[in-house]
């Protein structure tokens, strides 16, 4: 019995099992729970989303992680992995969270294999097309918001979860913006970071 017990099989499942549940860190939330989250956060969210717009307003806002909360607004140079509290634009939702810019590069069409990879300026390239690197992040990973911010940033803070691999997102990708006539700027995605910083680090790009 115990033979069996401790058998590989077992240990393997048993460990991919526990790991799933560190690096994933997810809230343990109800399918109501989540609907409730998704209707609440997408009802706050839209029509400031669309005020800042017409507004044009900046689209700032201050991304905070929930245990870290102390850490605001302290920063330590030397510490690993995702800041406690960062700065980023609100540019729209999803259909179950908020999107969130975090800069605007160029990428480059691989000529071997004709994916996209970063921009290799050292070579005095381009770029092919134009995207911003978006971040989604779900309403029900959302705790609270301070829409007024504070003495330090005067943005809105948005206390998140970060429960995908210790960062608020659940995907990270490579986006065109096209704004149409009176609306809102919608995204269409090109390709996601890790397939474009894999292929960019093989051709010694990055690092």
């Amino acid at each position: 019995m115990v033979i069996d017990f401790l058998a590989p099989g077992f240990l393997y499942s048993l460990t991919k099992d526990i790991w799933a549940r560190v690096v994933s860190r997810r809230r343990n939330l109800s399918a109501s729970q989540i609907v409730e989250l998704r209707k609440k956060w997408k009802a706050e969210f839209e029509p400031r989303i669309w005020d800042t717009h017409q507004k044009k307003l900046r689209r700032d806002v201050v991304i905070r992680d929930m245990k870290r909360i102390d850490k605001y607004p302290d920063i330590d140079a030397k510490a690993k992995g995702i800041s406690p509290w960062f700065r980023v634009g609100l540019v729209g939702t999803y259909h179950r969270g908020i999107q969130v810019g975090m800069g605007w590069e160029t990428l480059t069409k691989d000529s071997k294999t004709s994916r996209w990879r970063n921009t290799n300026y050292k070579v005095r390239e381009s770029g092919d097309i134009k995207v911003l690197l978006l971040g989604l992040i779900p309403f029900e990973n959302i705790d609270n918001v301070d829409w007024e911010g504070d003495e330090f940033y005067d943005y809105p803070h948005i206390y998140c979860f970060f429960s995908f691999r210790k960062e608020p997102y659940e995907h990270i990708g490579y986006y065109t913006e096209k704004t149409p006539p009176n609306g809102l700027p919608f995204y269409t995605e090109v390709a996601q970071y890790s397939d474009v910083r894999r292929l960019s680090k093989k051709r010694g790009i990055v690092s």
